[in-house]
């Protein structure tokens, strides 16, 4: 497949990048400074931004599916770069014709539904603090379930630069430990299995231990 990543000088884009590589994918990268990527086979880049939507929609001609695990850099302060960002994804997958879009979220998403008592209560109290961040989320996941593509939006707990461990669960509500750190690199392969995999299409997925 021909994979359009967006966000892959983040943990989770970085390790999904070199996943999809060894997977033998074709992968173009959005990025505000392409330089900072190194090319390697199979890779290529293109200079462009979640804010900039003729950016987007050149990059998403010719692929098969858009992965996305941009963000901001300051979770305090993340303006509408989430939304606003979705919304131009959105908006250059349905010009090219491109149909499958994974997202990553975040558990801080939740209603709490199928969550244990420390899970939740760990979960409002971050919310609390990030709820600038959590309401920006809430409206791009909003913007993509009213959407007519093939979507399916990841929402991991904490995330962790650990190695994968395969080990992970996921599922609609599953019972996610949300105070158990997630291995950037087990979200990477499950969004990876996302972009081809036809049963998790139009679902929240939570991904966790």
């Amino acid at each position: 497949m021909k994979l359009l990543v967006i966000g892959a000088s983040g943990g989770t884009g970085s390790t999904l990048v070199e996943q999809a590589l060894a997977a033998n994918h074709d992968v173009l990268v959005l990025a505000r400074k392409p330089e900072t990527i190194k090319l390697v086979d199979n890779l290529s880049v293109q200079q462009g931004d979640v804010l900039d939507l003729p950016s987007i929609t050149s990059a998403a001609q010719g692929c098969d599916a858009v992965l996305s695990t941009f963000g901001p850099s300051n979770n305090f302060k993340p303006g509408t770069l989430m939304s606003v960002g979705v919304r131009n994804i959105l908006a250059a997958c349905t010009t090219q014709h491109v149909k499958r879009f994974v997202f990553e979220s975040g558990l801080m998403c939740t209603d709490g539904t199928g969550l244990g008592l420390f899970s939740r209560l760990g979960i409002k109290a971050f919310g609390a603090i990030a709820h600038k961040l959590r309401s920006d989320k809430r409206i791009a996941e909003q913007e993509i379930q009213a959407s007519t593509l093939d979507w399916i939006i990841v929402r991991p707990p904490m995330l962790s630069h650990a190695p994968a461990t395969g080990a992970y669960k996921h599922g609609i509500d599953a019972p996610i430990n949300a105070t158990k750190s997630l291995p950037h690199a087990d979200v990477a392969a499950f969004m990876l299995r996302c972009a081809a995999d036809n049963s998790l299409v139009r679902t929240i997925q939570a991904i966790g231990f």
